[in-house]
Order: structure tokens, then sequence, then C-alpha cells
């Protein structure tokens, strides 16, 4: 065990580098022989500096290294919490990854998890830096390994698929995502505060710095309650869905300040306003990584104790969609989050907990083989569903071909698709809060597109996003339908005529067979939109447009943007080297990582 005198050195040290690097480099450089207990680390630590006065590395990285170093050092040297607790509310602040304010908050929202994973984590920081901050800290190893579902053999021949007549029946379906209900939300507070979440106090300086009545895109703001029951309100007396996906994030991004009980409050709320207004209409909801508290911190069953596992939130869930679901869906439901539900005869609804892929999940990083056996258990609802002929849905929050979600996940998700692209018609997530597609291929010699995802844009303006419903026109039921989505379209809501004169008006921003020229939505027809894409560069613009969500005026792409943004259409597996072999994936990575807002 290292002595006291030494962890309280080496917590100054690092503090010391992390925040005035060049001066730490001295530090390092002068005689430290009295603290010979840590030279092993120090020398660590010296060739890293070496390597960014080389220009090697960042000081950003440089700072992000250390400090998991040390932490590591802390906690395997039975160092105290509050010792560990400074070391990184005092990194937080120093990479400037919040002011000290919402570090403090942070650090005691993560407390637990923090110590937890790091006294049982064998894991190199440099893996950790670039999960955090991206490739700028360098490509690390492939540490974790690679594991794979079983599937079953005999992949039946995909059938030419025909589109069905106009006059056949047909199901309308809402997707509400990323929905993130501000119960705090103050008008006329600021809309430009300086942390992660605004528009709750304070008052705004100008017109411009100051929150609406029914939301604003001019900071980072959540919506308020009755921007929320509104859409509601729109869905169920112009709409009239015949069911509601509802893909995740519920809560506001407070995520520094959260507890418990305000999350079940949140959800509470928001499940009870769509049965008080939607009472008679189906919703299968599935789980966002903001459901949790801590955010992000979603335990695998068994992997840690009672008190820091999700149990409080899996059976709250349990619970709250008895509402929507049968008894016989809601087992796994209270065991890890997901579920498999059969919506009608010929058609089964299967909604996945993707923050099982979540690269911020640090619970991942001790154990991600198949977390809670779920896609062990979707091959197997699958192969149910092949065998009787029942198309199925799936529904997430993550997009599994996002740099969000980790490796292994994503390929055999991938691998899963491949297998039942004949079942699986239709894939619906959110998590980025833009409107996007992306697309999955055959791993067989003619890579034909099997699968996409549609990334539905959030109802929440954050961050410089008008509200946005997708309503989905599906194939309906009758005998041999295929249930595919013919077609889609985007209700906005004009938050500026809403804030000025006090008027919610919900207006069409887009039909999708309108606007992309596309007669229905399978893998085959997705993938034409994506030549024309390439080469119609007006057409292309347009899109992107829209993938920023009705934000006002067009953003403009230039060729690093619009090669990324395509490339990003057909990848459907993350961390994929090959998926465009004219992009670094490093680059690929950055440009998710610089467009991310959740």
């Amino acid at each position: 065990m290292m002595a006291k005198g030494s962890l309280g050195f080496l917590v100054t040290l690092t503090v010391y580098i992390v925040c005035v690097p060049t001066q730490g480099y001295k530090i390092l450089s002068s005689d430290l022989k009295e603290h010979s207990t840590t030279l092993d680390y120090l020398r660590t630590v010296n060739k890293t500096i070496d390597n960014v006065l080389k220009g090697e590395f960042s000081w950003k990285c440089f700072g992000c290294e250390v400090f998991v170093e040390t932490l590591q050092l802390l906690v395997r040297s039975n160092a105290s919490e509050d010792e560990i607790v400074y070391l990184i509310g005092e990194a937080c602040t120093a990479l400037k990854i919040e002011d000290k304010r919402v570090c403090s908050y942070i650090v005691e929202e993560y407390r637990q998890e923090f110590i937890t994973v790091a006294a049982r984590l064998i894991l190199h920081p440099a893996w950790l830096c670039y999960a955090a901050i991206g490739p700028e800290c360098g490509a690390p190893p492939d540490i974790f390994p690679f594991w794979n579902v079983t599937l079953p053999k005999g992949k039946p021949k995909p059938r030419p698929l025909v589109k069905p007549p106009d006059d056949f029946p047909k199901l309308k379906v809402v997707q509400l995502s990323d929905v993130h209900v501000d119960l705090d939300y103050k008008p006329g507070s600021n809309v430009n505060c300086g942390e992660p979440l605004c528009c709750r106090e304070g008052k705004g300086s100008s017109p411009d710095e100051t929150a609406g009545y029914w939301g604003t895109i001019k900071g980072k703001c959540d919506i308020p309650l009755q921007t929320y029951r509104n859409a509601l309100e729109f869905i169920a007396r112009e709409i009239k869905p015949d069911f509601i996906i509802w893909t995740g994030d519920i809560p506001a991004h407070n995520v520094w300040n959260q507890t418990r009980e305000e999350q079940i409050h949140h959800i509470d709320v928001a499940v009870s306003e769509i049965a008080s207004h939607l009472p008679y209409t189906k919703v299968y909801p599935s789980l966002g990584n903001h459901e949790a508290a801590p955010a992000d911190s979603f335990p695998p069953p068994g992997l840690t104790s009672e008190k820091l596992s999700n149990s409080w939130l899996n059976v709250y869930l349990q619970k709250a969609w008895s509402r929507w679901l049968p008894a016989e869906s809601l087992d796994t439901v209270g065991y890890a989050g997901y579920y498999a539900v059969q919506h009608s005869s010929k058609l089964r609804i299967i909604s996945l907990n993707t923050q099982y892929c979540d690269n911020l999940n640090f619970w991942l990083y001790l154990n991600n083989t198949d977390p809670g056996g779920m896609l062990q258990w979707l091959v197997e609802e699958l192969t149910w569903a092949e065998r009787y002929d029942v198309k199925v849905i799936i529904l997430g929050h993550i997009p599994t071909g996002a740099s969000d979600c980790l490796k292994a996940f994503s390929w055999n998700y991938y691998r899963i698709i491949d297998r039942f692209e004949s079942t699986v018609v239709g894939q619906f997530v959110g998590h980025t809060h833009t409107d996007e597609m992306r697309m999955f291929f055959s791993e067989e010699f003619d890579h034909h597109p099997t699968g996409f995802q549609f990334i539905s844009p959030s109802l929440t303006t954050y961050s410089y996003y008008y509200p946005a419903i997708r309503v989905y026109t599906l194939d309906g039921q009758y005998p041999n339908s295929t249930f595919r989505p013919l077609d889609h379209v985007t209700y906005t809501l004009d938050l500026d005529r809403a804030n000025a004169k006090n008027e919610t008006v919900w207006n069409l921003e887009y039909a999708a067979s309108k606007a992309y020229n596309i007669s229905w939505f399978t893998p085959q027809e997705v993938y034409k939109l994506y030549s024309r894409l390439s080469t119609d560069r007006g057409l292309f613009n347009e899109t992107y447009h829209r993938f920023y969500t009705h934000s006002g005026p067009p953003v403009a792409c230039g060729d690093a943007c619009y090669r990324n943004t395509m490339c990003q259409f057909i990848t459907g597996r993350s961390h994929d080297p090959n998926a465009c072999p004219t992009i670094p994936l490093a680059e690929l990575i950055q440009y998710e990582l610089d467009n991310k807002q959740c």
C-alpha cells in the first residue's frame, strides 16, 4: 500500500500536470527520489510527455491519459474516496470538460460508478481517452475481445419484393424520439448560460437570449412540458396513429444533477401524458441512455451489486409499460430492459436496450460480451418468427452503426440483420436528434443491401432544432403483407410563430416519397436513393438540410462534410475501417463526434 504522503504528492502532481502541462514536465525532470513509490507511474507519464513534445500527441489527450493512469493507481493503492473524487473533479475542470460547478456535480453523480469500475478495470487509458475525446487521441489497440452470437444455418433465399397496390390496407405509425422534457424549463430565462443545459434560470439579456414560452432553438435547451403536451394533442387530433413507437430519452439534459427519483418522476409524467391524450393507442417504448441515473449507466445483469444495478429502473418500467405490454413481455423488461410483443398475428415488435452497446456505459468495459444475453435472445426471437412467417420490427435508441456503439455488439447485430433480412422489415432508432438513415449489406459475395435503420429527428430542440414528429405509413394487415414502410412524413413546430403569437402550428416539413422520388422503403430502393445522392449534389443539399432537422436557414456542407455524410449513409456497423475505403476511420468518427448531440 502506498504511503499517504506519496498519494498526496501524486494527486497534487497529476492535477498540476493536467492543469499546467509544461510546468508539470519540469517537475517530472526534478529529483523524485523521496517519492520512489510513484517512479514507475512517472516514467510512463514522462514517456507520454515526450510524445507530446514531438507533436505526436495533444496536451488534452495527454492530460486525459495521465488522469486515467493516476485514477487506476490510486484505486489499486487503496486511496480514500475523497482523494479519488478530488482528482476526478480537478481533471474535469482542467480538461475543460465543464466548468467547476458542473464538474463538482458530475463527480458526485458518477462517484460510485467511477470508483467501482476503476477498481476492477484492466484497460489501457488510451482506449478510455479515445472514447471520451475522440480520434485526436490516436487509434487505440482493439482491446475488447470479439465475441459472436450463434446464428442458425440455412438462410432462406430472399424473395423479390413487390410493392402492394395503393388501395391495400395500411398502418399509420408515429415515432416519438428524444423528447427530453424539461420540467424545470422557465420562459424568460437565459438561453446561453454556459452550462450543458440552459433555459432554467436567470434572465435573458435580449430577445435572442430569452427562452420563449414554447421553447427555443437559440441555445442548449430542452422543451417545456406544454410543448410536449401540444405535440401529443396534435398526434391525437390530426394523425390518429394505429400505434406509436417511442425510442427513448425522456428526461432533460441536466446529466450532472439527476437522481433516480427525479428520473422516475420525469418518465412518469411523460407516460401519463401519453396515456391521457391517447388512451386507446398502443405504445411500444424502448430505453434511452438518458433514462438512467447517472446517464449512460446500464450495468448488465449480475455485473454489480443491487445498490449500483439498474433494477430500480427496470422494475419501474415493468409497471409503467404494463399499460401497453402484456405480462409475458414484461419479464425481460424487468431483467434487462428489452422485450418482444405480438402486435398482430403476423407482426411482432422487438425493443432492444441499445445502451448495452453505448461506449459511455463504463460498466461494459468490465465485460461487454452480449450483455444480458440480449443479442442471442434476439436470434431466438427471429428464428421463431422466420419459422412461422411472422415479420418483425426492431426498435432501439442508439444507431448500431454509430461510433457510440461498441464494435463487437454492432458487428454481431449487423450479422443478425444479414441472416434474417427476410424477417426484419423495419428498424427504428433515435439518439442523434437528426434525420438520417444507415444501410446494412450482406456479407455474402454480392454485397446486396439487407436493411437500413430510420434515425428519427428529435422532439426536443436540443440543440438548435425545431421540434419534430415522424409519421410512417406501413403496409397494413392482410394475408401476405410485407409490413414494410411505404412512406414517411415529418412535421415540425413553428416555434417563432408559437412564441410570437401563441399559435402552435405543426407544419409538414416534407413527405419522403415526393422529396426523394422513392416508391417505397425497401433496402434496394433506399440504396438507389443513395446512388442518386452520390451524383446529384442539389438533392444531397436538400437532404442535408433535413439532416439538421428543420433548423432554419440551409447549413453549408463542404466537400469533407459531403464525403462523411454519404459514408455514414452506408455505414451500418461501427468502427469499420472498410466501410468507406477513401475515408480514414478516424476522420469519419471525428465527424460524428463534431455533430453529436446526445
